[in-house]
């Protein structure tokens, strides 16, 4: 992939033709000057249905020139990522007052690590959908909700990097090009085999529904283990780095695929967490003792308003919902 810093400083170029085009939608001059930026090169092109990305989802723009753009590339040659981008003269003029609030609206989604997220990201969810890639060799990538992933393929490696939430890999096998999925500061490594990743506000989940993985420390290059197989999961503390193997059947292996949210004896703190990712908003624990209870059952996250009732009643507890972005649990 490009390095952060030029790939930030693109993005913001585009941002900035965005929003010059939709101040002046009637300018023939200034949409020729974004047309040809844009054709100049694919990453000029792809920064700019990123930012497009980006403005519909704060509500702000409706697509417009999506359907003219090259879709978003799924792997990326080292050479292409180093070759220097190509830019069109930006013609200067006054920014209405629209247009700085736009700017600063811009400035404060930079900021957000969920837009800084999005920008790094070649394919990405919201908290309405999932999505099945098929990447390049392939193999599949399927994104559970408000989940994220960046691709990098070559002809001497397949790399994907989880951004945020979780995703189930079935892939292609090739023994002579390793597939690796590195989330955080560990690597995934297989030749093909299917498993969940699984990036949870504390842990690291590794779970394998059949073959292999090899998981290990990226920096230090520490070894946690060798060979997970199917019918186990490996947990990773993201801070300590501490891991636990775990006994998990292959059947209940990324059963978010159909639906499914299962509780065996789980803290209820650590279930409103993996519901979490299926709400708009957030949800807050208004008694902390209430994190500790525990719970078993299996909910339906299509619904995940009366999972998360379902979840409290047991105990008495109830949801409360303060606004349509907090949920407060209680008793």
């Amino acid at each position: 992939m490009p390095q952060a810093e030029p790939r930030q400083a693109l993005q913001n170029i585009a941002l900035e033709w965005l929003m010059r085009a939709r101040q002046a939608p009637d300018d023939a001059r200034l949409h020729d000057e974004m047309r040809q930026w844009e054709e100049a090169d694919p990453q000029n092109a792809e920064a700019l249905r990123r930012a497009e990305r980006i403005w519909q989802l704060t509500g702000q723009l409706t697509p417009t020139t999506a359907h003219k753009w090259p879709p978003i590339p799924s792997a990326h040659d080292a050479a292409t990522a180093q070759r220097p981008v190509k830019k069109c003269p930006v013609r200067r003029r006054t920014l209405s007052w629209a247009v700085g609030g736009a700017l600063a609206a811009c400035l404060m989604l930079a900021l957000n690590p969920t837009f800084t997220t999005l920008l790094q990201a070649d394919f990405a969810t919201a908290s309405n959908e999932r999505r099945d890639v098929r990447l390049p060799d392939g193999s599949l990538a399927a994104l559970d909700r408000n989940s994220a992933i960046a691709v990098d393929f070559s002809d001497t490696r397949r790399e994907v990097r989880l951004l945020r939430g979780q995703a189930f890999f079935d892939i292609t096998p090739d023994r002579s090009k390793p597939f690796n999925v590195q989330v955080q500061s560990l690597d995934v490594t297989v030749t093909g085999t299917a498993f969940n990743v699984d990036l949870e506000s504390n842990t690291i989940e590794v779970a394998v529904q059949h073959g292999s993985v090899k998981v290990s420390e990226r920096d230090s290059q520490r070894l946690l283990n060798p060979g997970l197989i199917a019918g186990q999961r490996l947990d990773v503390d993201r801070y300590s780095g501490q891991a636990r193997l775990l006994a998990q059947p292959a059947s209940r292996v990324a059963t978010w695929r159909n639906n499914q949210l299962i509780a065996d004896n789980a803290r209820l703190g650590d279930m409103v967490d993996e519901l979490q990712r299926y709400l708009p908003g957030k949800v807050w624990l208004k008694d902390p003792q209430l994190a500790e209870l525990r719970i078993t059952g299996v909910y339906d996250t299509r619904n995940p308003q009366a999972a998360l009732q379902a979840m409290a009643q047991p105990h008495g507890a109830h949801v409360e919902s303060w606004t349509p972005w907090l949920q407060v649990l209680t008793r």
